[in-house]
């Protein structure tokens, strides 16, 4: 018996909703999906995850005595006739497609769906679309033959657009994107910001001990923390160079990095390379980032891309001030000079600026601490959030 099934009603007394997940990184899109299969009623609906890629949900599940999910893994899902097979039977009443971008899975798998007679079927987009193919000039044979390609690429993402009975943003940026640029139907494309438990992400009462005492940072230093993965997408690059200006103008800053990735070596070896040893820590992947929030003074994070960041929104949650780049959803939950800064992306001289002014303005960061934590009690509440979701994909 599949993981968590147990003895269940009659199929007509809740509905059977199959999301279907491909990626094998854990990070904001896992995270979501998470909560929002543990937010369902077992009384509401028969839930089950389809894993293209890597399983991130069964153990998590056992360990936090989640509602009971079937988790299956498949990765030879490849053919339109492999979907088809796996969409048919058992055949689901909506599917819901998880990933960063509607690109992840191929353009025609709403249509298999509708093909097997789903009758729901959802997207949820975690990432802005990537830029539309660039126009071309004049009318050679390879400036034509671009201009094909364009149109086949836009036509076969309207064409799958319109099978889907709603494609559910987690930012108004990312909404706008698909509306603006590639025409989705404005009446299927709806934007649910992410969401965050106040009472799980609260400072409490613990204090910021344990972590500045591990590395050797005093109470009284000031702290910037950055959850990210360590890839292109969140520029941490950008990060250590603005440290490192910041330290050269004698303003006192240490940063903790909590994330893994493609680029750790190289990013630490830049860090060598800028004298940072001591004042830049490389902490790798902690599921349970909450101990570094308790003890930074400041959250940071200086993405080239995002949609809505979980991680801006728990130190928002935690009473952080957060310094952000002015992408995707983060203007979204920031707004600047109220709950924190908000930064031109690529730009190490606003980064640096930044931080200095947090510095430089304890007042001024308790004020955007206090508002940080009221927004997401006001915006961005977890349950709020999820019963959105639930709306629409039950409804």
């Amino acid at each position: 018996m599949p993981f968590g099934i147990q003895s269940q009603p009659p199929r007509s007394v809740r509905s059977q909703v199959l999301f279907i997940h491909n990626s094998s990184e854990y990070g904001g899109a896992e995270k979501h999906l998470i909560e929002l299969l543990q937010s369902f009623s077992t009384a509401e609906i028969e839930a089950s995850v389809l894993c293209l890629g890597s399983d991130f949900f069964a153990e998590r599940f056992r360990r936090n005595h989640a509602p009971h999910v079937q988790i299956r893994c498949n990765r030879s899902v490849e053919s339109f006739w492999d979907w088809f097979r796996v969409l048919r039977n058992p055949r689901p009443d909506a599917v819901v497609f998880v990933n960063a971008v509607l690109w992840t899975y191929p353009r025609y798998t709403p249509i298999v769906s509708w093909l097997a007679g789903i009758r729901r079927r959802f997207f949820i987009a975690h990432l802005p679309p990537p830029p539309l193919p660039s126009k071309v000039a004049g009318w050679s044979l390879p400036s034509v033959s671009c201009r094909l390609r364009r149109i086949r690429h836009l036509l076969g993402v309207r064409l799958s657009a319109t099978f889907y009975t709603a494609i559910i943003c987690v930012s108004n940026a990312i909404r706008d994107a698909l509306v603006a640029d590639y025409h989705f139907p404005q009446d299927k494309t709806v934007a649910i910001h992410n969401g965050v438990s106040l009472s799980k992400f609260d400072r409490g009462e613990s204090g910021s001990g344990p972590v500045r005492i591990k590395l050797g940072i005093r109470p009284e230093e000031f702290l910037l923390v950055c959850v990210g993965r360590l890839s292109e997408q969140k520029a941490i690059d950008i990060l250590l160079l603005a440290v490192a200006r910041v330290l050269q103008d004698g303003v006192p800053c240490k940063c903790v990095i909590a994330g893994d990735g493609p680029l750790r070596k190289q990013l630490c070896e830049q860090a060598l390379a800028l004298n940072l040893s001591g004042h830049v820590f490389f902490e790798g992947f902690h599921e349970d980032v909450r101990p570094y929030l308790r003890a930074a003074d400041a959250f940071i994070l200086t993405s080239r891309r995002e949609g809505l960041p979980l991680a801006v929104l728990e130190g928002m949650a935690f009473g952080l001030p957060c310094i952000v780049t002015n992408v995707g959803g983060n203007a979204e939950a920031i707004t600047h000079m109220v709950e924190g800064i908000v930064v031109a992306p690529g730009s190490v001289h606003d980064v640096a600026d930044a931080i200095s002014y947090l510095v430089a303005h304890p007042q001024e960061r308790l004020e955007m601490s206090r508002r940080a934590r009221a927004k997401v009690r006001e915006v961005f509440d977890i349950n709020d959030k999820m019963a959105e979701i639930r709306r629409v994909i039950l409804s």
